[in-house]
């Protein structure tokens, strides 16, 4: 490897100034959100300028989140230096990579070509709810007859890595020089230390993405190339067939060209439905999103009268789609909407105790989405929350790393009067654990919020040591940030180790506490509306039986 010209062929800074944007959705979120290393970028890549690329001294770990069936999918937490790198590598490709994939695919395309450096992904949700939206609008074609619905099987756990280098090269074909190739030599060396056997990539990246998709590049040539009304993100592909039998063909196109990579479709997530079917109706039924679009306006008019009246049908559809025959994600899009109408305070404030009342029993039938429910108990919290939290972390612990790192996280941004006793000597306890590094970190930053300055003293003194990993070193210093003591203890960290140096100066330099809390805001209602932007209608689908028109949610909200 030629280190030199690799260096130079990474754009560190760049990498940096993304990497905050593609945490957003860890499944193990920093407790800060990397907030030191957005504020000192230049310090944190200067002071490893000249061993960012000793990977192998780096640490990585592997952690497990649930999957509705209740199996496990694998998690790989990633050192931030490994992160930027993984961003760097995918900021020196991405540009000629996106040009060469087929208009079919939407997932984490490039949304700013003129700008290299600024964050790509920008209209990621807006390309989602255009996935679903173009595929309506084909599926409601007087030519389309039946649809195909499904979901390659684990789909990053089963990308052959060597294979994933050869789709590259093969992309890039004539557009590529020294810098390219010991960029994507270094790619395929950072995906196989993560990786088992030289299989899979890290989930939940964009790095990964945007791979997965190049390594899908032949089956989408293929697809297209048979003439079919093909749409894709990510694992999720869709087909618009003329009828049955060109959907079953369609299928078993698609099931021989995964093959040839040994991908295979997921069967429980296949269907081909009928034009006339319940299922097909059902398919494109856009009721929900029509009341959704509803309640963004009102929410952006701010008028009392209009919001308590929506506030109702919304409470009527979050109670159906919190039973057997509901939609999960429609649930979560619901009680967020409600949320934010108790955000305006002449409102009823009756509205957040009703959603916790929903979202509290899903954590024990919906545990794969506690990042979401965790989300929303903090919205202005109460005693319910609390006691959720005792019984899924003490009486019958969940047994789920992930579900209970999210549920520490929510101790952490309760009010103090609101946590029940017994969780501290559970939260020490836990905190001296190695069964999931990241679950032991965030109870220590929960522990260094609530607690007194012993504890806090303790919780340097028992684990600020070489043996435990990097998340649980950072999470100690994080807690013994309103220490009195606490440059006293900063500075024998950074004798230790001096990669701390800008947490250190980041949590030293400000003048309040940081432990990640982001408290929803409070707003005020309107005696006049504001008035709403152009709206231009790009939905479609059916409402009680009809083809109507309604406006996409807006670019800035995430549909959930």
């Amino acid at each position: 490897m030629n280190y030199a010209l690799l260096k130079r062929s990474l754009d560190l800074k760049t990498a940096v100034s993304w990497m905050p944007r593609d945490s957003k959705d860890d499944f193990f979120p920093d407790p800060i959100g990397w907030s030191d290393i957005r504020e000192f970028p230049e310090e944190f890549i200067s002071r490893r300028e000249h061993r960012f690329l000793q990977t192998d001294a780096l640490p990585h770990l592997t952690e497990y989140v649930p999957k509705k069936s209740g199996m496990l999918r694998e998690a790989v937490w990633l050192h931030p230096c490994h992160r930027i790198l993984y961003l760097a590598v995918l900021n020196r490709l991405l540009a000629r990579l996106d040009s060469r994939l087929c208009a079919e695919v939407y997932s984490y395309r490039a949304d700013n070509s003129a700008e290299p450096d600024s964050y790509p992904f920008d209209k990621r949700m807006d390309r989602w709810k255009d996935f679903h939206n173009d595929f309506r609008r084909a599926a409601l074609d007087c030519n389309t007859g039946a649809v195909l619905l499904t979901d390659v099987a684990s789909y990053f756990d089963h990308i052959q890595i060597g294979q994933l280098g050869q789709r590259i090269d093969s992309i890039l074909a004539g557009m590529v020089d020294e810098g390219d190739r010991e960029v994507v030599d270094f790619l395929m060396r950072l995906l196989k230390m993560w990786g088992h056997e030289g299989f899979g990539m890290p989930h939940n990246l964009d790095p990964s993405s945007v791979f997965g998709s190049v390594y899908l590049h032949n089956v989408d040539r293929q697809m297209v190339g048979n003439r079919y009304r093909y749409f894709r993100w990510s694992d999720d592909i869709r087909v618009v067939a003329k009828n049955r039998g060109q959907a079953l063909r369609a299928l078993h196109d698609l099931q021989r060209a995964l093959a040839h990579h040994r991908l295979f479709l997921a069967t429980d997530k296949t269907h081909i439905y009928e034009r006339g079917s319940d299922e097909f109706t059902r398919l494109l039924d856009v009721d929900d999103d029509v009341l959704i679009s509803r309640a963004e306006a009102a929410t952006t008019r701010g008028l009392k009268v209009e919001l308590e009246a929506l506030a109702g049908e919304l409470l009527e559809r979050l109670e159906f789609h919190s039973s057997a025959e509901g939609d999960d994600r429609k649930f979560r899009a619901f009680a967020n909407r409600l949320l934010d109408i108790s955000d305006f305070e002449e409102v009823d404030r009756k509205i957040t105790p009703r959603v916790h009342a929903f979202v509290i029993p899903r954590l024990d039938t919906h545990p794969e989405r506690s990042d979401y429910w965790a989300t929303m108990l903090a919205a202005r919290p109460d005693a319910d929350a609390g006691a959720a939290l005792k019984v899924h972390l003490i009486d019958r612990p969940s047994p789920f790393d992930w579900q209970r790192f999210h549920l520490w996280r929510l101790a952490t941004q309760l009010p103090r009067e609101l946590i029940p006793e017994e969780l501290f000597s559970k939260a020490t306890e836990v905190s001296g654990s190695t069964l999931s590094e990241n679950v032991a970190a965030q109870s220590i930053v929960f522990l260094g919020r609530h607690s007194d300055n012993t504890t806090r003293e303790n919780l340097y003194a028992r684990l600020f040591t070489t043996q435990r990993s990097y998340v649980v070193q950072r999470a100690v210093l994080i807690a013994i940030q309103e220490l009195p003591s606490r440059e006293h203890y900063y500075q024998r960290s950074l004798e230790v180790n001096s990669d701390y140096t800008e947490l250190v100066k980041y949590l030293s330099q400000r003048g309040s506490a940081d432990y990640g809390l982001r408290p929803r805001s409070t707003r005020h209602c309107q005696e006049e509306p504001k008035p709403l932007q152009h709206v231009i209608y790009r939905g479609i689908g059916l409402a009680r039986g009809k083809v109507v028109t309604f406006r996409l949610s807006r670019l800035d909200y995430d549909y959930e």
